[in-house]
């Protein structure tokens, strides 16, 4: 029997479900998403003025061109809504629904709880508490997952809770009580990231230096700049998430120089900014003016999923001259929106343009679900 969808095709779970073979179609070859001229059309009176800025900067840099239909599906719809926000409170929560994800107790996300003293636990804590904009149910989901995670990550937490910045995390996820610790979801998944990235870096604990791809509201730059000391961050981002992460990062880190080098189109002058600043923030065609070979680290986490193959290659050949290790999070099997039928697997390197001379240091489930992955690899 022939089959198009990549489900039937090849046996696989898509995080991003395949559509029927029209919609699929139209998406990919008819429908045309130009943000650019949504936005000039675009009543912004109402829009935060540092938004309306920053998003004026990008759509007419060398960015723009290279950014996914998907994303541009995505921020006109965005945009829409934020424009016709009643108040301030209905546009932050419009911004802030990317970044509110969690994971819920259920087969699909914990196949396997080996090793677990899951009875006793639940009788010690009240997996009864219920959270705001959860339902009952959801709310015990919720706990059940966030105690698993716990325990599965206890000595990890211990050794570094009081040294995590956790009310960075509050608004984003929802926080139990465990131990007499506050823990939420979004805090353990960065915790699990940090464990990954110090393989990377031979727990290297100061003077990092790191290069994240979307930085979404800054969950794992938080984990690292409240572990790492003196961490130089440079993140490579688009609107509006770059913005979202801005005010956090700033109201959560005043004491650190936080800059936009949009303007910068001279190597020499972004690295005297970097250099002069603790957080920097560029557009993507910036990685070409990045010094070679200059950081320790680059992050991916669930940033290329939804990028066409070209700008993921494009992006794996400066990942190649500019950093020493690379680290990764992606679904399992990732179906590639407005593509026909397009999808990624975690274990094919050629889906990632993985190069074959990058040293594989792990491949593992995440913590948060069997359906995410950890890719970490050796670069120099």
């Amino acid at each position: 029997m022939f089959f198009l969808k990549p489900e039937n095709k090849f046996n696989v779970k898509l995080q991003s479900p395949s559509k029927s073979f029209w919609s699929t179609f139209k998406k990919a070859f008819l429908t045309k998403k130009n943000f650019k001229k949504y936005w000039n059309n675009l009543d912004k009176s109402s829009l935060p003025k540092e938004l309306v800025n920053l998003t004026t900067i990008f759509v007419n840099s060398k960015s723009y061109i290279e950014v996914s239909k998907f994303w541009r599906h995505i921020a006109i719809t965005h945009f829409k809504g934020l424009s016709h926000a009643a108040d301030k409170e209905t546009q932050n929560s419009i911004i802030h629904a990317d970044y509110v994800s969690c994971t819920f107790f259920n087969k699909e996300n914990f196949n396997s709880l080996k090793n677990l003293d899951l009875n006793n636990f639940l009788n010690k804590h009240n997996v009864f508490t219920k959270h705001k904009n959860l339902t009952e149910h959801d709310s015990i989901s919720y706990n059940i997952a966030t105690i698993i995670y716990f325990l599965k990550k206890k000595n990890l937490i211990n050794k570094y809770y009081n040294l995590i910045n956790k009310s960075f995390y509050e608004d984003f996820s929802h926080t139990l009580q465990i131990d007499g610790l506050n823990i939420n979801q979004h805090l353990m998944y960065s915790l699990n990231e940090l464990e990954k990235i110090n393989i990377l870096v031979d727990n290297k604990e100061n003077n990092l230096k790191v290069l994240e791809f979307g930085a979404g509201y800054g969950r794992t730059a938080n984990m690292l700049l409240s572990i790492k000391k003196n961490t130089k961050y440079i993140i490579v981002d688009i609107p509006p998430s770059l913005y979202v992460s801005t005010l956090r990062l700033r109201k959560h880190y005043p004491n650190l120089k936080i800059f936009h080098a949009f303007d910068i189109h001279e190597k020499d002058k972004l690295k005297e900014a970097i250099n002069e600043n603790d957080i920097i923030y560029i557009f993507p065609h910036q990685l070409a003016i990045l010094e070679e070979n200059y950081f320790d680290l680059a992050i991916m986490i669930g940033v290329i999923n939804e990028m066409e193959p070209k700008n993921i290659k494009n992006y794996m050949n400066y990942v190649n001259k500019i950093t020493k290790n690379l680290y990764m999070k992606v679904f399992k099997y990732s179906g590639l929106p407005f593509s026909f039928y397009k999808f990624y697997s975690y274990n094919k390197r050629k889906d990632y343009y993985i190069s074959n001379n990058w040293k594989e240091i792990f491949s593992e489930n995440s913590l948060e679900s069997d359906q995410i992955y950890h890719l970490g690899y050796k670069i120099k």
